[in-house]
């Protein structure tokens, strides 16, 4: 009973602590005693203490405590005599319980493989946060990580444990300003992906010094065709993040189809936008499941519509002269791919949900030139009947966009197609002569 007991409120607590960090904001990541390592020991570690008041040895000091006190009554009852030989036997029963203890270390190296493993899970989870948010698979991950708690854990010293279980629950506890696994709020029938930020001001919470976004000001209709451009630090990138709900602006609004994207469903309103990084994040798995994971309405994607979005993204050609074809593992983060290829596959995975919003942030900027044409030439069928936003520091990236907004300190300074900005000569024909580096 004892060992059923701590098994369990460790299964428990560690699920429900992994969950509660992935509702977490995104903010709450990028603070110091929030990053990875601390998490990751708060799970392995902490949830584990708490077994030192319920698990297997507080069930072993219990019953020898009651088997000594029982045998000294019965002793004292009928004879003292026998409570001297019951006494004689005390080394006797402290041996016992040293060789429980060294019973229970055995079953503790032979659970570590599981444990290893649910702490996979968990780094690269939390390392790729914003991928696993932007592509919400928050549900999924925590169904991976408690199948594999279903094993036999450690009980760790009483002492730890207290103090151990107020860190568990005041995580617990915490309500995030954005909650990631939110399914409240409205749901926008026929939803078009136009979008428009309404005097936005933001500040990120650790840096409350700089202003990002100042009374920015935007307007993106359905299927249209944006570029942000400017210098490092204009608030291109923001933008994007905000467009995500990573953040809410601290004063204004973002709309989503004249609706404010806060009263909308986050896991309704992240499934209709799919983004394309710069470093894009894939898991250590299949081509074919990274491609899947792009689409979170269905379980079972068809292999045939992986591999329409893997010709869409220019990458079913080489997948196919793989000697696994698209049941080549990835490796960790990718690290089996080139930067082209990977990103090749990050556009098929944006592509396989059909998105209505479709961000591109820096999505060729790594790139040298032949992977360039090829990303660019799918990036550029990827945006045809959807709304795009695209962040880049390259020319022939922006050229054909419907509408080129130029940012400096956080507004839009200048905005127009190309031909028409550079006729005007000023902030983004000087960038066009640096290439817009």
């Amino acid at each position: 009973m004892f060992a059923y007991s701590g098994e369990n409120l460790t299964k428990r607590l560690r699920s429900e602590a992994f969950r509660a960090i992935l509702r977490q904001e995104i903010n709450y990541f990028e603070q110091p005693k929030h990053s990875t390592g601390v998490l990751c020991t708060r799970l392995a570690t902490e949830a584990s203490a708490t077994q030192g008041v319920s698990g297997i040895r507080f069930g072993f000091f219990c019953q020898n405590f009651v088997s000594i006190g029982m045998g000294i009554i019965v002793g004292f009852v009928f004879s003292w005599q026998l409570t001297l030989l019951m006494i004689a036997f005390f080394p006797a029963t402290i041996i016992g319980t040293y060789l429980q203890i060294c019973v229970t270390a055995a079953f503790e190296r032979k659970d570590q493989k599981f444990i290893e493993d649910a702490g996979k899970v968990i780094v690269e989870t939390i390392q790729n946060i914003r991928t696993v948010a932007q592509l919400t698979k928050e549900t999924h991950f925590y169904n991976e990580y408690s199948h594999l708690l279903d094993i036999i854990y450690r009980s760790p010293d009483y002492g730890k444990a207290i103090e151990a279980a107020q860190r568990i629950f005041e995580l617990l506890n915490r309500k995030p300003m954005i909650n990631n696994e939110s399914n409240d709020g409205d749901e926008v029938p026929n939803f078009s992906g136009q979008l428009e930020f309404d005097g936005a001001y933001f500040i990120y919470p650790n840096r409350p010094e700089s202003i990002i976004l100042r009374n920015f000001r935007l307007n993106i209709k359905a299927d249209q065709k944006i570029a942000l451009v400017g210098k490092s630090g204009c608030g291109k990138s923001t933008t994007i993040q905000l467009i995500e709900r990573f953040y809410d602006a601290n004063i204004g609004r973002l709309l989503a189809d004249s609706k404010d994207v806060r009263s909308l469903n986050l896991q309704w309103y992240r499934s209709q936008i799919s983004i394309v990084s710069q470093e894009p994040i894939l898991f250590d798995m299949s081509i074919r499941e990274n491609i899947a994971y792009g689409d979170n309405s269905r379980k079972d994607i068809p292999l045939d519509e992986i591999i329409e979005a893997a010709k869409n993204s220019n990458i079913h050609n080489f997948i196919q002269n793989l000697p696994n074809g698209y049941e080549t593992n990835c490796g960790p983060k990718g690290i089996q791919l080139s930067g082209g290829q990977k990103q090749r596959i990050a556009i098929a995975r944006a592509l396989i949900r059909n998105p209505k919003i479709l961000l591109l942030d820096e999505a060729t900027s790594a790139l040298d030139s032949e992977s360039e044409k090829l990303v660019q030439e799918a990036l550029d069928r990827a945006q045809v009947n959807r709304t795009s936003i695209t962040v880049a520091h390259r020319l022939s990236t922006i050229q054909k966009a419907d509408m080129i907004c130029v940012m400096h300190n956080g507004i839009i300074v200048e905005h127009g197609t190309h031909e028409e900005l550079f006729a005007l000569g000023g902030r983004y024909y000087r960038l066009v002569q640096g290439k817009l580096k």
